[in-house]
């Protein structure tokens, strides 16, 4: 539709992205067109039940203000109900509220009507704080604090129609920032609860202090921005930390699955003595790991360790074949209470531990198995445990992980900047923002962490294509919330399938 195209296009615009003064007009004209065409669909739905508008007068503009700082200070029960009630329409509520609220000024409700342009702005604004409530994560006390803005933003609107079309308003700011505070935000650490009471704060005040002057808007936005920079900061610091721990877990799991490998190498063949695998499995393995871990795989310990069980292997053959007088492990005994004393085996404990092995030995040499030894009794430690498989935050099914991946689709979440965002939308259909911060150099694998910098989803390119296949994934919009917003309101308001409200 042509009044389509012009909000889409319509961006004639300086740097900053506003459109110029005639690009606002053309964009507010298609606006209103498109409102007309709806209401028009609505009246005729309903022609039956109207009142002629011959028998209305408008309310005036005086009025409308008296009425909606009414609403602002005091809402009904039911307008603030509307807010958390995803059935009913904010913009059919906040009509009626405004027609039902006029009796307070001594109007009777069925002599008044709305003017056209302030039903416009009504509906603008109840529409955007509909799909904004409905596509953004915002749920409980979140939910009900940006609920509270909407009467004051229908004042704006019926005070400064450019609030639509200019994204550097100071309303729309504020509401770019409250909403970014709110959004995913359970309150779940200090950070958190002490952002939505500033939140709280910001709102109170603005209920408060707005009148028709919107400098509180300014004023509010510039405090609001320094505080929410002071949480980014921390967000940032989260973020950090969370892509550390991925880091570390990625090189444990790598150490633990090398140390495996090492381990199982070794006993490949006949049965070891329960003395020596016994040792192998535990002290040994774990000592490996946590080298492995520290040195990477050329490390000098690493090399130690290896080298260490080698020989122990090799003394076992040598007591196989029988070989008397042989002192047994006198070239590693320091290598063997080094391992002892780092699973916590010191002393006294140390060298009875390497005596157990000894006369295992001396035992099999003399063929005499009824000599051998089992290790004293270990100090519990536990070795490393890999992080659990998140492959990414929900479920994808055994179907569609066995499903052929274009390496072309791969190739695209590969080369994707750190930063990027995605929307993950779960089988219930809530979406969640999540933010590429890290891409393992060991296993590919992209970290995505949520808005509070928290590790949000770990999952390969592969991973991404299926759920991409699956609508589980798509780009993030990178707009503010009220401009993300205004771009549902124009879906909504598409002519070619009009909604009514």
């Amino acid at each position: 539709a042509r009044h389509r195209s012009e909000l889409q296009a319509g961006n004639p615009a300086g740097y900053d992205g506003t459109p110029s003064a005639s690009g606002q007009n053309m964009i507010l004209e298609a606006l209103h067109e498109l409102l007309a065409q709806t209401r028009h669909v609505r009246e005729d739905a309903t022609a039956a039940a109207q009142v002629a508008v011959g028998q209305q007068r408008p309310l005036s503009q005086h009025e409308m203000m008296s009425v909606l700082s009414l609403l602002q200070a005091t809402p009904t029960a039911t307008l603030r109900a509307a807010v958390g009630d995803q059935s009913e329409s904010l913009a059919q509520r906040l009509k009626n509220e405004v027609i039902s609220g006029a009796t307070r000024l001594g109007v009777d409700p069925g002599q008044a009507r709305l003017d056209p342009q302030d039903e416009d702005a009504i509906d603008l604004v109840g529409m955007l704080f509909d799909v904004m409530l409905d596509e953004r994560e915002l749920e409980g006390r979140s939910r009900e604090l940006i609920g509270r803005l909407v009467v004051p933003f229908v004042k704006v609107a019926l005070l400064d129609r450019r609030m639509f079309v200019q994204k550097t308003h100071p309303a729309r700011r504020l509401l770019n920032s409250l909403a970014e505070a709110c959004e995913g935000n359970a309150g779940e650490s200090q950070a958190e609860r002490a952002l939505m009471g500033k939140v709280e704060e910001i709102i109170d005040r603005l209920i408060a202090e707005f009148n028709e002057n919107l400098a509180i808007f300014l004023t509010l936005e510039e405090e609001f921005r320094d505080f929410l920079a002071q949480h980014r900061r921390r967000i940032e610091i989260a973020e950090r930390r969370a892509t550390e721990t991925q880091r570390g877990q990625e090189k444990l799991e790598m150490a633990r699955l090398r140390a495996q490998a090492e381990l199982e190498r070794r006993l490949q063949g006949a049965p070891l003595p329960a003395a020596i695998e016994g040792f192998l499995r535990q002290p040994w393995n774990h000592h490996l790991t946590m080298s492995l871990l520290r040195e990477g795989d050329e490390g000098e310990s690493v090399g130690e360790t290896l080298a260490l069980a080698d020989v122990l292997l090799e003394e076992v053959a040598e007591a196989r074949r029988h070989v008397v007088g042989k002192p047994w492990l006198q070239s590693i005994q320091p290598g063997l209470r080094k391992v002892f004393a780092s699973v916590g085996l010191h002393g006294e404990g140390s060298v009875g531990a390497v005596d157990a092995l000894h006369d295992t030995l001396q035992a099999i040499a003399e063929a005499r198995p009824e000599l051998e030894r089992a290790l004293p009794e270990l100090p519990q430690v536990s070795l490393p445990t890999p992080p659990a498989q998140e492959s990414a935050a929900m479920d994808l099914g055994s179907e569609a992980r066995a499903e052929s991946v274009d390496h072309v689709d791969a190739a695209r979440f590969r080369a994707m900047d750190i930063g990027t965002w995605l929307d993950f939308i779960d089988k219930d259909g809530k979406v969640q923002a999540g933010k590429l911060s890290w891409v393992s150099p060991i296993s590919s694998r992209l970290l995505f962490v949520n808005r509070r910098g928290i590790r949000f989803c770990v999952a390969s390119p592969e991973e991404l294509v299926v759920m991409e296949r699956l609508g589980r994934l798509r780009p993030h919009m990178d707009d503010g919330a009220f401009d993300s917003a205004m771009q549902g309101v124009i879906d909504r308001l598409d002519p070619q399938t009009p909604t009514v409200h």
